[in-house]
């Protein structure tokens, strides 16, 4: 009998290859399969107006961005999010972080310093405009946003929505324990990292705020791959690991399991633009660590150590694959995870190129053993094509301080 995951369970959406037509189905297929949670990142599309038009296909999970981006200015930002609870019925969660800081000096025209101060004014002004109305109104300083005398035109539809923070460094991990109703980590983490740097640092600030564990959702993004075939499976897996370890910002995770050798070899790759380079620099040990791929079994054994350590798990289809291998695993990774009793239709198992790829090799060993080494000749270009790579290579992604 197949292992099921313990816990809650959802998606987070990167949005690359699928359509807005996808999404919305993968949220419905997500919500029959007893997900708790679908979430967007704001990198190929905007935080907001994908779940919007999720909320108008789901009638009972979560809807949460992952993350919306602080260059935002707070108005727009609480308006936003008092629109996407209102019309979700109150499911809506607020997902925030920092972006890079490439994004944010050169697309959003913002200086980007001491992020950690910034992001916990930016709570705060947040919470305080959710207080104003038409006949009340409110003001905020800080070092950073200065806000006199906000008016609501009208009252808020939810006097409280949550506010999750993205986190990896340790002072942003103390903020999301002291300010935040929930804290989403990075997509590269590892049981070692939850354990001696993200968990203690999020009870230091759940301390010094006086505030009990209970008072945080500790939620953990894990790149996924669902696939009878594992060494199909964990080819795939590869992209994930190879876009995220180009950033500094993860050798807090990346060091201390000894991948800086593997690490380097991967950023040199990403200075020639060689993306098959990249994606070989990936370890095998790099992958058993920041990865969960295999058979539905397999994913289910390989995420049973982190029930202790979180409450969701946002399972995250790696980026940069091919369209039909993208949609794949969506439905793959849905189906893998359903609950007793609820289907997932349509679900497939199988990507087209790798259906194609075992009819070349006729299953034997030999080709089963080295379709992942085609794989990364065959699916990956000569030059890097993870779109905005190049921009923060040599920043963080979007979880500061």
């Amino acid at each position: 009998m197949q292992r099921r995951i313990r816990g809650k369970w959802g998606v987070l959406f990167g949005g690359d290859n699928l359509s807005m037509a996808d999404l919305l189905r993968y949220a419905q297929l997500a919500e029959d399969a007893g997900a708790d949670s679908v979430w967007t990142a704001e990198v190929w599309r905007d935080a907001f107006v994908p779940l919007t038009a999720m909320a108008s296909v789901t009638q009972r999970v979560r809807l949460g961005t992952g993350i919306a981006q602080f260059a935002r200015p707070p108005m727009h930002t609480e308006l936003s999010a008092q629109s996407l609870a209102e019309v979700s019925g109150g499911r809506f969660v607020l997902g925030v972080g920092t972006a890079p800081p490439e994004w944010n000096d050169k697309w959003h025209g913002l200086t980007y310093r001491k992020p950690v101060t910034r992001m916990r004014e930016y709570l705060e002004c947040l919470r305080a405009m959710w207080t104003a109305s038409p006949t009340h109104p409110v003001s905020y300083q800080g070092e950073f946003f200065h806000v006199q005398d906000y008016r609501r035109f009208m009252p808020v539809p939810y006097a409280h929505i949550p506010i999750y923070l993205a986190a990896v460094q340790t002072r942003m991990l103390q903020l999301a324990g002291s300010h935040a109703d929930g804290w989403i980590s990075g997509p590269l983490n590892t049981r070692r990292y939850l354990t001696e740097v993200a968990l203690p640092n999020l009870q230091k600030g759940l301390a010094a705020a006086g505030r009990a564990s209970t008072d945080l959702e500790r939620c953990v993004i894990k790149p996924c791959v669902v696939h009878h075939d594992a060494t199909y499976a964990r080819a795939l897996g590869r992209s994930a690991v190879a876009l995220y370890a180009t950033l500094p910002y993860y050798d807090i995770v990346l060091e201390p399991m000894g991948f800086g050798e593997a690490t380097r070899a991967i950023r040199a790759a990403m200075q020639r633009q060689d993306m098959p380079g990249m994606l070989q620099a990936v370890t095998e040990e790099m992958l058993e660590a920041l990865v969960v791929a295999g058979n539905p079994e397999e994913v289910h054994r390989q995420l049973e150590p982190w029930a202790e350590l979180c409450d969701l798990v946002l399972l995250y289809c790696p980026p940069s694959l091919e369209p039909a291998e993208t949609k794949a695993n969506h439905e793959a990774m849905i189906a893998a995870f359903a609950t007793s009793g609820r289907g997932c239709a349509g679900a497939r198992v199988h990507a087209p190129d790798q259906t194609r790829a075992r009819a070349r090799h006729g299953g034997t060993r030999e080709g089963r053993a080295s379709r992942g080494r085609i794989l990364l000749r065959q699916r990956s270009p000569t030059r890097c094509q993870i779109p905005g790579l190049a921009g923060i290579r040599r920043h963080s992604c979007g979880t500061g301080g």
